[in-house]
């Protein structure tokens, strides 16, 4: 191919780069992307705490911190409340409650799973037998303690119900989605 033809074809091909990259541009500053951001800015950050065939939400706002469940030591079951067993955390002491027994299961036989360190009690730790995973949710309309995963994964467009974790500690908490 000679020199002139070569240009020529690098031009051309530029040019219908360029058209693309503009057609997209456009096609993502249509007013359906405007809103899609208000939703997502209307969204609501959970851990999402998957429980048996249910999926219930604590707002990211009541969570301190997460880790895996390594070492526990085991209280007699049937503690009022839920009271499972105590771990150390940065050199505290805190009492495991279980997750499935606030919410009215049976208490677990295995001391594994995942502590969710909850602000503003840091003599209280929560189990969660099943990984939690950090989601936005956007809460129905109709009722302010249900919702619906935006975030892409395993529970993308699951109704979900957020819990208190004040009523949840309560024993206030609602069973079942």
């Amino acid at each position: 191919m000679s020199p002139q033809k070569s240009k020529t074809a690098q031009t051309t091909e530029s040019l219908r780069t360029r058209q693309i990259l503009d057609e997209r541009e456009r096609r993502l500053a249509r007013p359906e992307a405007d809103g899609a951001s208000e939703a997502f800015s209307a969204s609501l950050a959970v851990l999402l705490c998957p429980f048996g065939e249910n999926l219930y939400g604590l707002l990211m706002t009541d969570i301190a911190s997460l880790r895996p469940l390594e070492q526990m030591s085991r209280t007699g079951a049937g503690q009022a409340g839920g009271v499972i067993g105590l771990v150390a955390d940065s050199g505290r002491v805190r009492q495991v409650l279980d997750f499935g027994v606030l919410l009215g299961a049976p208490p677990p036989q295995a001391a594994t799973g995942y502590l969710v360190m909850l602000k503003g009690r840091p003599d209280l730790a929560l189990r969660l037998g099943e990984r939690p995973y950090a989601a936005d949710v956007i809460a129905e309309s109709a009722s302010l303690d249900r919702a619906q995963v935006v975030s892409p994964g395993p529970h993308h467009a699951k109704t979900l119900v957020i819990l208190s974790v004040a009523a949840l500690l309560a024993g206030d908490a609602p069973v079942g989605v």
